[in-house]
Protein backbone atom coordinates (compact mmCIF):
# COMPACT_ATOMS: atom_id res chain seq x y z
CA UNK A 1 0.00 0.00 0.00
CA UNK A 2 2.81 2.04 0.96
CA UNK A 3 4.13 1.81 -2.43
CA UNK A 4 1.61 2.17 -4.38
CA UNK A 5 0.69 5.16 -2.54
CA UNK A 6 4.27 6.97 -3.08
CA UNK A 7 4.23 5.81 -6.89
CA UNK A 8 0.68 7.84 -7.13
CA UNK A 9 1.76 10.78 -4.83
CA UNK A 10 5.18 11.34 -6.78
CA UNK A 11 3.45 10.75 -10.47
CA UNK A 12 1.05 13.48 -9.70
CA UNK A 13 3.36 16.03 -8.35
CA UNK A 14 6.13 14.73 -11.60
CA UNK A 15 2.99 15.30 -13.93
CA UNK A 16 2.21 19.09 -12.62
CA UNK A 17 5.34 20.44 -12.57
CA UNK A 18 5.82 19.42 -16.21
CA UNK A 19 2.60 20.52 -17.38
CA UNK A 20 3.16 23.79 -15.78
CA UNK A 21 6.93 23.59 -17.49
CA UNK A 22 4.74 23.13 -20.62
CA UNK A 23 6.96 19.72 -21.24
CA UNK A 24 5.28 16.26 -21.71
CA UNK A 25 4.21 14.64 -18.66
CA UNK A 26 6.37 11.84 -19.08
CA UNK A 27 9.70 13.64 -18.84
CA UNK A 28 7.74 14.55 -15.25
CA UNK A 29 7.29 11.14 -13.96
CA UNK A 30 10.96 9.77 -15.38
CA UNK A 31 12.64 12.59 -13.34
CA UNK A 32 10.23 11.95 -10.22
CA UNK A 33 11.21 7.63 -10.76
CA UNK A 34 14.79 8.39 -10.36
CA UNK A 35 14.36 10.60 -7.23
CA UNK A 36 12.55 8.34 -5.41
CA UNK A 37 13.97 5.11 -7.06
CA UNK A 38 16.70 3.17 -4.88
CA UNK A 39 19.53 4.08 -7.40
CA UNK A 40 19.53 7.58 -6.46
CA UNK A 41 22.18 8.15 -3.41
CA UNK A 42 23.04 11.78 -2.06
CA UNK A 43 24.73 13.33 0.78
CA UNK A 44 24.61 17.01 1.93
CA UNK A 45 25.61 17.97 5.51
CA UNK A 46 25.81 14.59 7.10
CA UNK A 47 22.33 13.49 5.70
CA UNK A 48 22.07 10.48 2.96
CA UNK A 49 19.37 9.97 1.22
CA UNK A 50 18.62 7.00 -0.58
CA UNK A 51 15.61 6.93 -2.19
CA UNK A 52 12.28 6.14 -0.82
CA UNK A 53 11.35 2.89 -2.35
CA UNK A 54 14.30 0.23 -2.28
CA UNK A 55 12.01 -2.75 -3.11
CA UNK A 56 10.91 -2.15 -6.78
CA UNK A 57 10.19 -5.47 -7.91
CA UNK A 58 5.84 -5.19 -6.98
CA UNK A 59 6.12 -1.92 -8.64
CA UNK A 60 7.66 -3.35 -12.31
CA UNK A 61 5.66 -6.21 -12.42
CA UNK A 62 2.40 -3.46 -12.21
CA UNK A 63 3.78 -1.19 -14.85
CA UNK A 64 4.02 -4.10 -17.19
CA UNK A 65 -0.30 -4.00 -17.31
CA UNK A 66 0.53 0.06 -18.20
CA UNK A 67 3.06 -1.32 -21.35
CA UNK A 68 0.25 -3.72 -22.94
CA UNK A 69 -2.42 -1.43 -22.09
CA UNK A 70 -0.11 1.43 -23.90
CA UNK A 71 0.29 -0.71 -26.87
CA UNK A 72 -3.22 -1.77 -27.13
CA UNK A 73 -4.17 1.43 -27.62
CA UNK A 74 -1.17 1.96 -30.47
CA UNK A 75 -2.96 -0.71 -31.96
CA UNK A 76 -6.30 0.94 -31.98
CA UNK A 77 -4.81 3.79 -34.03
CA UNK A 78 -2.79 1.44 -36.54
CA UNK A 79 -6.38 1.36 -38.85
CA UNK A 80 -5.53 -0.25 -42.09
CA UNK A 81 -8.53 1.86 -44.05
CA UNK A 82 -7.32 5.34 -42.14
CA UNK A 83 -4.01 4.83 -43.70
CA UNK A 84 -5.87 4.07 -47.23
CA UNK A 85 -5.07 7.78 -48.01
CA UNK A 86 -1.63 7.80 -47.47
CA UNK A 87 -0.44 4.42 -49.15
CA UNK A 88 3.05 4.62 -50.66
CA UNK A 89 3.92 8.22 -49.44
CA UNK A 90 3.63 7.12 -45.81
CA UNK A 91 5.26 3.78 -46.37
CA UNK A 92 8.44 4.95 -48.08
CA UNK A 93 8.64 7.95 -45.42
CA UNK A 94 8.33 5.51 -42.49
CA UNK A 95 10.70 2.51 -43.91
CA UNK A 96 13.07 5.12 -44.90
CA UNK A 97 13.09 7.37 -41.88
CA UNK A 98 13.00 3.67 -39.48
CA UNK A 99 15.96 2.16 -41.62
CA UNK A 100 18.24 5.37 -41.41
CA UNK A 101 17.77 5.89 -37.72
CA UNK A 102 18.27 2.01 -36.92
CA UNK A 103 21.77 2.57 -39.31
CA UNK A 104 22.83 5.52 -36.94
CA UNK A 105 22.30 3.08 -33.79
CA UNK A 106 23.82 0.76 -34.94
CA UNK A 107 26.97 3.06 -36.40
CA UNK A 108 27.14 4.35 -32.89
CA UNK A 109 26.97 0.75 -30.96
CA UNK A 110 29.87 -0.15 -33.48
CA UNK A 111 31.86 2.85 -32.87
CA UNK A 112 31.08 2.15 -28.89
CA UNK A 113 32.82 -1.59 -29.23
CA UNK A 114 28.74 -3.34 -28.29
CA UNK A 115 27.68 -6.99 -28.87
CA UNK A 116 25.38 -7.15 -31.41
CA UNK A 117 21.98 -8.30 -28.92
CA UNK A 118 22.99 -4.58 -27.37
CA UNK A 119 23.65 -2.79 -30.26
CA UNK A 120 20.44 -3.83 -31.76
CA UNK A 121 18.74 -2.34 -28.78
CA UNK A 122 20.38 0.96 -28.94
CA UNK A 123 19.17 0.74 -32.16
CA UNK A 124 16.02 0.56 -31.48
CA UNK A 125 16.10 2.89 -28.88
CA UNK A 126 17.57 5.91 -31.17
CA UNK A 127 14.84 4.59 -33.58
CA UNK A 128 11.78 5.00 -32.08
CA UNK A 129 9.50 8.15 -32.72
CA UNK A 130 7.18 9.82 -30.76
CA UNK A 131 3.34 9.38 -31.70
CA UNK A 132 2.22 10.47 -28.54
CA UNK A 133 3.81 13.95 -28.76
CA UNK A 134 3.78 14.29 -32.36
CA UNK A 135 0.45 14.56 -32.11
CA UNK A 136 -0.29 16.64 -29.18
CA UNK A 137 2.03 18.86 -30.76
CA UNK A 138 0.05 18.89 -33.78
CA UNK A 139 -3.07 19.74 -32.08
CA UNK A 140 -1.43 22.72 -30.04
CA UNK A 141 0.12 23.95 -33.32
CA UNK A 142 -4.19 23.58 -34.33
CA UNK A 143 -1.89 22.09 -37.53
CA UNK A 144 -4.62 19.31 -37.81
CA UNK A 145 -5.93 20.51 -41.05
CA UNK A 146 -2.98 20.95 -43.00
CA UNK A 147 -2.57 18.53 -45.78
CA UNK A 148 0.55 16.87 -44.00
CA UNK A 149 -1.11 15.53 -40.63
CA UNK A 150 -2.96 12.75 -42.15
CA UNK A 151 0.54 11.45 -43.67
CA UNK A 152 2.40 12.16 -40.57
CA UNK A 153 -0.17 10.12 -38.32
CA UNK A 154 0.51 7.48 -40.56
CA UNK A 155 4.32 7.20 -40.71
CA UNK A 156 3.98 7.52 -37.07
CA UNK A 157 1.70 4.56 -37.03
CA UNK A 158 3.00 2.49 -39.51
CA UNK A 159 6.70 3.00 -38.00
CA UNK A 160 5.02 2.06 -34.84
CA UNK A 161 3.79 -1.39 -36.38
CA UNK A 162 7.57 -2.17 -38.03
CA UNK A 163 8.75 -1.38 -35.07
CA UNK A 164 6.96 -3.80 -33.18
CA UNK A 165 7.89 -6.83 -35.97
CA UNK A 166 11.39 -5.95 -35.41
CA UNK A 167 10.94 -6.34 -31.83
CA UNK A 168 9.02 -9.40 -32.14
CA UNK A 169 11.75 -10.96 -33.91
CA UNK A 170 14.61 -10.27 -31.68
CA UNK A 171 13.27 -11.11 -28.75
CA UNK A 172 12.55 -14.37 -30.24
CA UNK A 173 15.50 -14.89 -32.75
CA UNK A 174 18.24 -13.35 -30.57
CA UNK A 175 17.08 -13.63 -26.67
CA UNK A 176 15.63 -16.30 -25.31
CA UNK A 177 13.67 -15.30 -21.84
CA UNK A 178 14.03 -18.83 -20.26
CA UNK A 179 17.55 -19.00 -21.60
CA UNK A 180 16.65 -22.27 -23.56
CA UNK A 181 17.77 -22.54 -27.19
CA UNK A 182 15.64 -20.85 -30.05
CA UNK A 183 14.80 -22.64 -33.48
CA UNK A 184 14.61 -20.36 -36.14
CA UNK A 185 12.11 -22.97 -38.04
CA UNK A 186 10.07 -23.09 -34.32
CA UNK A 187 9.54 -19.69 -33.98
CA UNK A 188 9.13 -18.28 -37.27
CA UNK A 189 6.28 -21.07 -37.42
CA UNK A 190 4.70 -20.00 -34.32
CA UNK A 191 4.92 -15.96 -35.04
CA UNK A 192 3.17 -17.41 -38.24
CA UNK A 193 0.28 -18.90 -36.54
CA UNK A 194 0.26 -16.04 -34.14
CA UNK A 195 -0.30 -13.68 -36.81
CA UNK A 196 -2.58 -16.16 -38.55
CA UNK A 197 -4.86 -16.38 -35.18
CA UNK A 198 -5.25 -12.62 -35.46
CA UNK A 199 -6.49 -12.23 -39.11
CA UNK A 200 -8.74 -14.94 -38.53
CA UNK A 201 -10.19 -12.67 -35.99
CA UNK A 202 -10.10 -9.45 -37.91
CA UNK A 203 -11.55 -10.76 -41.29
CA UNK A 204 -13.87 -13.76 -39.87
CA UNK A 205 -14.70 -13.36 -36.12
CA UNK A 206 -14.72 -10.02 -35.19
CA UNK A 207 -17.15 -8.57 -37.84
CA UNK A 208 -19.88 -11.14 -37.05
CA UNK A 209 -19.75 -11.27 -33.32
CA UNK A 210 -18.92 -7.19 -33.03
CA UNK A 211 -23.19 -6.38 -32.68
CA UNK A 212 -23.11 -8.95 -30.03
CA UNK A 213 -20.84 -6.88 -28.10
CA UNK A 214 -22.72 -4.03 -29.00
CA UNK A 215 -25.64 -4.41 -26.98
CA UNK A 216 -23.57 -4.63 -23.66
CA UNK A 217 -25.41 -1.81 -21.67
CA UNK A 218 -23.32 -2.39 -18.86
CA UNK A 219 -20.08 -0.38 -18.62
CA UNK A 220 -18.66 -2.67 -15.97
CA UNK A 221 -19.38 -5.28 -18.27
CA UNK A 222 -17.77 -3.82 -21.11
CA UNK A 223 -14.98 -2.90 -19.15
CA UNK A 224 -14.13 -6.14 -18.26
CA UNK A 225 -15.05 -7.87 -21.47
CA UNK A 226 -12.18 -5.10 -22.99
CA UNK A 227 -9.49 -6.28 -19.89
CA UNK A 228 -10.05 -9.92 -20.70
CA UNK A 229 -9.56 -9.29 -24.69
CA UNK A 230 -6.11 -7.42 -24.18
CA UNK A 231 -4.53 -9.64 -21.18
CA UNK A 232 -5.39 -13.34 -22.89
CA UNK A 233 -4.21 -11.55 -25.91
CA UNK A 234 -1.16 -10.84 -24.64
CA UNK A 235 -0.98 -14.24 -22.89
CA UNK A 236 -1.33 -15.99 -26.21
CA UNK A 237 1.52 -14.13 -27.68
CA UNK A 238 3.80 -15.10 -24.62
CA UNK A 239 3.10 -18.83 -25.57
CA UNK A 240 4.53 -18.36 -29.31
CA UNK A 241 7.51 -16.62 -27.87
CA UNK A 242 6.13 -13.24 -28.73
CA UNK A 243 6.19 -10.53 -26.40
CA UNK A 244 3.16 -9.58 -24.50
CA UNK A 245 3.12 -6.62 -25.68
CA UNK A 246 2.83 -7.39 -29.08
CA UNK A 247 -0.36 -9.53 -28.53
CA UNK A 248 -2.25 -6.60 -27.09
CA UNK A 249 -1.07 -4.42 -30.04
CA UNK A 250 -2.62 -6.77 -32.69
CA UNK A 251 -5.80 -7.36 -30.42
CA UNK A 252 -6.26 -3.46 -30.63
CA UNK A 253 -5.80 -3.38 -34.63
CA UNK A 254 -8.37 -6.30 -34.71
CA UNK A 255 -10.87 -3.70 -33.01
CA UNK A 256 -9.64 -0.43 -34.99
CA UNK A 257 -12.43 -0.32 -37.24
CA UNK A 258 -15.16 -1.44 -35.36
CA UNK A 259 -17.38 0.95 -33.73
CA UNK A 260 -16.09 -0.40 -30.22
CA UNK A 261 -12.89 0.91 -30.78
CA UNK A 262 -14.33 4.42 -29.57
CA UNK A 263 -16.10 3.11 -26.66
CA UNK A 264 -12.95 1.34 -25.69
CA UNK A 265 -11.09 4.55 -25.48
CA UNK A 266 -13.26 6.38 -23.74
CA UNK A 267 -13.78 3.90 -21.04
CA UNK A 268 -10.16 2.68 -20.59
CA UNK A 269 -8.14 5.63 -21.24
CA UNK A 270 -8.20 6.36 -17.12
CA UNK A 271 -7.27 2.81 -16.51
CA UNK A 272 -4.31 2.68 -18.96
CA UNK A 273 -3.42 6.46 -18.07
CA UNK A 274 -2.77 5.54 -14.32
CA UNK A 275 -1.12 1.93 -15.50
CA UNK A 276 0.91 3.93 -17.78
CA UNK A 277 2.11 6.64 -15.35
CA UNK A 278 3.37 3.41 -13.03
CA UNK A 279 5.16 2.50 -15.88
CA UNK A 280 7.20 5.50 -16.29
CA UNK A 281 8.01 5.72 -13.21
CA UNK A 282 9.19 2.34 -12.66
CA UNK A 283 11.40 3.07 -15.54
CA UNK A 284 12.82 6.02 -14.44
CA UNK A 285 13.43 4.09 -10.60
CA UNK A 286 15.81 1.80 -13.03
CA UNK A 287 18.05 5.03 -13.88
CA UNK A 288 21.48 5.13 -12.16
CA UNK A 289 22.23 9.04 -12.00
CA UNK A 290 25.64 7.77 -11.26
CA UNK A 291 25.83 6.22 -14.71
CA UNK A 292 24.62 9.72 -16.39
CA UNK A 293 28.09 11.40 -17.10
CA UNK A 294 28.83 7.87 -18.55
CA UNK A 295 26.32 8.63 -21.64
CA UNK A 296 26.92 11.82 -22.25
CA UNK A 297 29.28 11.18 -24.89
CA UNK A 298 26.74 8.77 -26.81
CA UNK A 299 23.90 11.22 -26.16
CA UNK A 300 26.53 14.06 -28.30
CA UNK A 301 26.65 11.53 -30.65
CA UNK A 302 23.11 10.71 -31.12
CA UNK A 303 21.52 13.90 -31.16
CA UNK A 304 23.17 15.48 -34.08
CA UNK A 305 22.44 11.87 -35.71
CA UNK A 306 18.91 11.82 -34.98
CA UNK A 307 18.78 15.52 -35.95
CA UNK A 308 20.33 14.94 -39.33
CA UNK A 309 18.07 11.74 -39.93
CA UNK A 310 14.97 13.51 -39.07
CA UNK A 311 15.03 17.15 -39.84
CA UNK A 312 17.49 16.79 -42.62
CA UNK A 313 16.93 13.15 -44.84
CA UNK A 314 13.49 12.66 -43.92
CA UNK A 315 12.38 15.99 -44.54
CA UNK A 316 14.15 16.06 -48.16
CA UNK A 317 13.24 12.77 -49.19
CA UNK A 318 9.36 14.10 -48.04
CA UNK A 319 9.94 17.33 -50.63
CA UNK A 320 11.58 14.70 -53.12
CA UNK A 321 8.18 12.59 -53.36
CA UNK A 322 5.99 16.00 -53.72
CA UNK A 323 5.43 17.75 -50.44
CA UNK A 324 6.24 21.56 -50.12
CA UNK A 325 8.94 22.47 -48.51
CA UNK A 326 6.95 23.91 -45.56
CA UNK A 327 5.02 20.09 -45.35
CA UNK A 328 8.60 17.93 -45.89
CA UNK A 329 9.94 20.38 -43.14
CA UNK A 330 6.55 20.20 -40.75
CA UNK A 331 7.11 15.87 -41.14
CA UNK A 332 10.48 16.45 -40.45
CA UNK A 333 10.52 17.98 -37.01
CA UNK A 334 7.47 15.89 -36.20
CA UNK A 335 9.91 12.90 -36.28
CA UNK A 336 12.62 14.21 -33.60
CA UNK A 337 10.61 13.12 -29.99
CA UNK A 338 11.40 10.50 -28.56
CA UNK A 339 9.23 8.88 -25.94
CA UNK A 340 7.35 5.57 -25.39
CA UNK A 341 8.02 3.80 -27.65
CA UNK A 342 12.41 4.09 -27.04
CA UNK A 343 11.73 3.18 -23.62
CA UNK A 344 9.81 0.37 -24.39
CA UNK A 345 12.63 -1.02 -26.48
CA UNK A 346 15.01 0.40 -23.67
CA UNK A 347 12.81 -1.57 -21.05
CA UNK A 348 12.43 -4.95 -23.19
CA UNK A 349 15.95 -4.69 -23.85
CA UNK A 350 17.04 -4.37 -20.79
CA UNK A 351 14.90 -7.28 -18.70
CA UNK A 352 15.56 -9.66 -22.18
CA UNK A 353 19.36 -9.29 -21.66
CA UNK A 354 19.50 -9.53 -17.84
CA UNK A 355 17.03 -12.92 -18.02
CA UNK A 356 19.27 -14.43 -20.05
CA UNK A 357 22.36 -16.55 -19.23
CA UNK A 358 23.15 -17.17 -23.01
CA UNK A 359 24.55 -13.24 -22.90
CA UNK A 360 27.41 -12.21 -20.64
CA UNK A 361 27.14 -8.68 -22.08
CA UNK A 362 25.58 -5.96 -19.36
CA UNK A 363 26.35 -2.95 -21.74
CA UNK A 364 22.21 -2.17 -22.26
CA UNK A 365 21.67 -3.51 -18.78
CA UNK A 366 24.32 -0.51 -17.71
CA UNK A 367 24.00 2.12 -19.82
CA UNK A 368 20.53 1.90 -21.90
CA UNK A 369 18.51 2.41 -19.37
CA UNK A 370 19.57 6.17 -18.34
CA UNK A 371 20.40 6.95 -22.27
CA UNK A 372 17.03 6.01 -23.21
CA UNK A 373 15.47 8.13 -20.36
CA UNK A 374 18.04 11.76 -20.91
CA UNK A 375 17.53 10.84 -24.46
CA UNK A 376 13.29 11.03 -23.88
CA UNK A 377 13.97 14.25 -22.21
CA UNK A 378 16.46 16.02 -24.56
CA UNK A 379 14.23 14.99 -27.66
CA UNK A 380 10.72 15.34 -26.35
CA UNK A 381 12.34 19.06 -25.28
CA UNK A 382 13.37 20.29 -29.04
CA UNK A 383 10.38 18.53 -30.79
CA UNK A 384 8.04 21.34 -29.99
CA UNK A 385 10.04 24.07 -30.86
CA UNK A 386 11.20 22.92 -33.76
CA UNK A 387 7.44 22.12 -34.79
CA UNK A 388 6.63 25.77 -33.94
CA UNK A 389 9.59 27.17 -36.03
CA UNK A 390 9.19 24.48 -39.53
CA UNK A 391 7.99 27.26 -41.30
CA UNK A 392 11.39 29.66 -40.54
CA UNK A 393 13.61 26.56 -40.67
CA UNK A 394 12.47 25.93 -44.25
CA UNK A 395 12.51 29.32 -45.20
CA UNK A 396 15.95 29.51 -44.05
CA UNK A 397 17.06 26.79 -46.11
CA UNK A 398 15.30 27.95 -49.21
CA UNK A 399 17.26 31.07 -49.24
CA UNK A 400 20.53 29.87 -48.74
CA UNK A 401 20.93 25.96 -50.84
CA UNK A 402 22.34 26.85 -53.98
CA UNK A 403 19.88 27.31 -57.10
CA UNK A 404 21.75 23.81 -58.95
CA UNK A 405 20.71 21.42 -55.32
CA UNK A 406 17.18 23.11 -55.40
CA UNK A 407 16.62 22.97 -59.55
CA UNK A 408 17.84 19.21 -59.45
CA UNK A 409 15.60 18.12 -56.21
CA UNK A 410 12.46 19.96 -58.28
CA UNK A 411 13.68 18.01 -61.04
CA UNK A 412 13.00 14.63 -58.84
CA UNK A 413 9.55 16.36 -57.34
CA UNK A 414 7.99 16.80 -60.45
CA UNK A 415 8.70 13.31 -61.43
CA UNK A 416 7.85 11.47 -58.41
CA UNK A 417 4.60 13.76 -57.33
CA UNK A 418 2.69 11.94 -59.83
CA UNK A 419 3.93 8.27 -59.08
CA UNK A 420 4.02 8.37 -55.36
CA UNK A 421 1.92 10.84 -53.91
CA UNK A 422 -2.51 9.85 -54.03
CA UNK A 423 -4.01 11.40 -56.84
CA UNK A 424 -8.33 11.90 -57.81
CA UNK A 425 -6.94 10.99 -61.42
CA UNK A 426 -4.63 8.32 -61.49
CA UNK A 427 -3.42 7.94 -64.97
CA UNK A 428 -0.18 6.08 -64.66
CA UNK A 429 -0.92 1.76 -63.89
CA UNK A 430 2.51 0.60 -64.59
CA UNK A 431 3.89 1.50 -61.60
CA UNK A 432 2.55 -1.48 -59.67
CA UNK A 433 5.44 -3.34 -61.74
CA UNK A 434 7.73 -0.77 -59.82
CA UNK A 435 6.19 -1.67 -56.33
CA UNK A 436 6.60 -5.45 -56.68
CA UNK A 437 10.29 -4.59 -57.61
CA UNK A 438 10.67 -2.89 -54.60
CA UNK A 439 9.43 -5.17 -52.11
CA UNK A 440 11.44 -7.59 -53.99
CA UNK A 441 14.77 -5.54 -53.37
CA UNK A 442 13.25 -4.81 -49.64
CA UNK A 443 13.39 -8.49 -48.86
CA UNK A 444 16.69 -9.22 -50.73
CA UNK A 445 18.48 -5.69 -48.59
CA UNK A 446 16.88 -7.62 -44.92
CA UNK A 447 18.69 -10.92 -46.14
CA UNK A 448 21.64 -9.27 -46.80
CA UNK A 449 21.83 -7.85 -43.40
CA UNK A 450 20.79 -10.99 -41.69
CA UNK A 451 23.41 -13.92 -43.72
CA UNK A 452 27.20 -14.17 -42.94
CA UNK A 453 30.22 -15.99 -44.60
CA UNK A 454 29.08 -17.73 -47.35
CA UNK A 455 25.95 -17.20 -47.84
CA UNK A 456 26.26 -13.59 -47.50
CA UNK A 457 28.63 -13.38 -50.44
CA UNK A 458 26.94 -15.00 -52.61
CA UNK A 459 23.76 -13.17 -52.33
CA UNK A 460 26.28 -9.96 -52.16
CA UNK A 461 27.70 -11.21 -55.81
CA UNK A 462 23.29 -11.56 -57.25
CA UNK A 463 23.26 -7.69 -56.07
CA UNK A 464 23.94 -6.36 -59.15
CA UNK A 465 21.16 -8.30 -61.08
CA UNK A 466 18.64 -6.86 -58.81
CA UNK A 467 19.55 -3.57 -59.19
CA UNK A 468 19.65 -3.98 -62.69
CA UNK A 469 15.84 -5.53 -62.19
CA UNK A 470 15.36 -2.09 -60.18
CA UNK A 471 16.83 0.14 -62.87
CA UNK A 472 14.62 -1.44 -65.60
CA UNK A 473 11.47 -1.11 -63.64
CA UNK A 474 11.85 2.21 -62.52
CA UNK A 475 12.69 3.22 -65.88
CA UNK A 476 9.57 2.21 -67.97
CA UNK A 477 7.46 3.74 -64.79
CA UNK A 478 9.74 6.96 -65.30
CA UNK A 479 9.34 7.49 -68.82
CA UNK A 480 5.16 8.95 -69.07
CA UNK A 481 5.42 10.66 -66.09
CA UNK A 482 8.98 12.55 -67.54
CA UNK A 483 7.31 12.66 -71.45
CA UNK A 484 3.88 14.67 -70.18
CA UNK A 485 5.13 16.60 -66.54
CA UNK A 486 5.75 20.34 -66.81
CA UNK A 487 8.94 20.63 -65.43
CA UNK A 488 9.27 24.35 -66.37
CA UNK A 489 12.27 24.01 -68.77
CA UNK A 490 11.94 24.65 -72.67
CA UNK A 491 14.83 22.53 -74.38
CA UNK A 492 12.72 19.91 -76.51
CA UNK A 493 13.67 15.95 -76.70
CA UNK A 494 16.98 16.69 -75.41
CA UNK A 495 15.91 18.15 -72.14
CA UNK A 496 13.15 14.89 -71.52
CA UNK A 497 15.79 12.52 -71.92
CA UNK A 498 18.12 14.47 -69.57
CA UNK A 499 15.50 14.94 -66.70
CA UNK A 500 14.30 10.55 -67.17
CA UNK A 501 18.59 10.14 -66.78
CA UNK A 502 19.13 12.30 -64.05
CA UNK A 503 16.15 10.97 -62.05
CA UNK A 504 16.89 7.62 -62.86
CA UNK A 505 20.27 8.03 -61.43
CA UNK A 506 19.15 9.57 -58.30
CA UNK A 507 16.82 6.75 -57.54
CA UNK A 508 18.47 3.91 -58.53
CA UNK A 509 22.03 5.35 -57.33
CA UNK A 510 20.44 5.69 -53.46
CA UNK A 511 19.02 2.31 -54.10
CA UNK A 512 22.62 0.88 -55.28
CA UNK A 513 24.22 3.02 -52.42
CA UNK A 514 21.80 1.25 -49.74
CA UNK A 515 22.60 -2.49 -51.27
CA UNK A 516 26.49 -1.39 -51.11
CA UNK A 517 26.26 -0.60 -47.30
CA UNK A 518 24.77 -3.80 -46.46
CA UNK A 519 27.00 -6.01 -48.26
CA UNK A 520 30.36 -3.96 -46.76
CA UNK A 521 28.71 -3.74 -42.99
CA UNK A 522 30.07 -7.21 -42.06
CA UNK A 523 33.38 -6.58 -43.55
CA UNK A 524 34.19 -3.11 -41.86
CA UNK A 525 31.53 -1.11 -40.96
CA UNK A 526 33.83 2.18 -41.29
CA UNK A 527 33.62 2.01 -44.98
CA UNK A 528 29.99 2.80 -45.16
CA UNK A 529 30.53 5.85 -43.48
CA UNK A 530 32.56 6.98 -46.51
CA UNK A 531 30.32 5.13 -49.24
CA UNK A 532 27.43 7.47 -47.93
CA UNK A 533 29.60 10.28 -48.05
CA UNK A 534 30.60 9.61 -51.36
CA UNK A 535 27.02 9.23 -52.81
CA UNK A 536 26.22 12.57 -51.22
CA UNK A 537 29.00 13.95 -53.68
CA UNK A 538 27.84 12.32 -56.51
CA UNK A 539 24.33 13.85 -55.93
CA UNK A 540 25.33 17.22 -55.89
CA UNK A 541 27.87 16.69 -58.52
CA UNK A 542 24.73 15.21 -61.01
CA UNK A 543 22.75 18.04 -59.78
CA UNK A 544 25.31 20.60 -60.92
CA UNK A 545 25.56 18.87 -64.29
CA UNK A 546 21.57 18.80 -64.85
CA UNK A 547 21.31 22.19 -64.08
CA UNK A 548 24.49 23.40 -66.44
CA UNK A 549 23.03 21.27 -69.44
CA UNK A 550 19.46 22.80 -69.01
CA UNK A 551 20.78 26.14 -69.83
CA UNK A 552 20.34 27.50 -66.07
CA UNK A 553 24.09 27.12 -64.64
CA UNK A 554 25.84 29.87 -63.53
CA UNK A 555 29.08 29.40 -65.50
CA UNK A 556 26.77 30.15 -68.83
CA UNK A 557 26.68 34.31 -69.29
CA UNK A 558 23.82 35.85 -69.74
CA UNK A 559 23.36 38.49 -73.04
CA UNK A 560 24.00 41.74 -71.96
CA UNK A 561 21.50 44.84 -72.20
CA UNK A 562 22.34 47.50 -74.04
CA UNK A 563 20.51 50.82 -72.25
CA UNK A 564 19.30 53.54 -74.73
CA UNK A 565 20.06 56.25 -72.80
CA UNK A 566 20.83 59.10 -75.05
CA UNK A 567 18.14 58.18 -77.83
CA UNK A 568 14.65 60.20 -77.55
CA UNK A 569 11.98 59.02 -76.10
CA UNK A 570 9.63 57.76 -79.48
CA UNK A 571 12.88 56.03 -80.61
CA UNK A 572 13.53 54.09 -77.56
CA UNK A 573 9.81 53.10 -77.63
CA UNK A 574 10.02 51.71 -81.17
CA UNK A 575 13.77 50.06 -80.04
CA UNK A 576 12.17 48.16 -77.23
CA UNK A 577 9.33 47.47 -78.88
CA UNK A 578 11.63 45.83 -82.16
CA UNK A 579 13.22 44.26 -79.06
CA UNK A 580 16.35 45.81 -79.76
CA UNK A 581 16.80 47.09 -76.16
CA UNK A 582 15.13 47.67 -73.30
CA UNK A 583 15.00 49.98 -70.42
Amino acid sequence: MFEVGVIAAVGFLGAAIASRARVSVVIGYIVAGILIGPNIHLSLFGFSYNGVLTETDFIQSISQLGLVLLLFFVGLEFSITKLKKTKEAAAILAVTNLAVDMFAGFAIGAWLGWPLIDTIFMAGVISMSSSAIAAKALIDLKRLGNAETEFIIGMVVLESFLAMIILTLVNGVVVSGDGAPVDPTSLFVGIGIFLGFFAFLAAVVIPNTVKMFERIKSEELFILFAMAMVFLAATLAEAFRVPAIIGAFFIGMVFADTKLASRMKTKMEPLRDAFVAMFFLSFGMLIQPSALPAVLPILLLAVPLILLSDMFLTASLAYMIGFSSKAATAIGTSFIARNEEAILYASVGTRAIERSPNLSSNYAGTYLTPFAGILCIVMSSLAPLLMIRSDKIARYFARRLPKSITFGADLVKRTLRTIVMPSMLPIYHKRRLLQATLILYGAWIIDLTLTHHLAHLAMSLLSPFIIYAVYAAARRTFREPVRHTNYGVDGGPFSRSTIETFVLRIVVGTLATIALVAIMWQYYWPSTLAILYVYFLAVVFSMKVVYRRLGLGLGRRRPRVRMLRNVPVRRRTRAAGNGFGRR
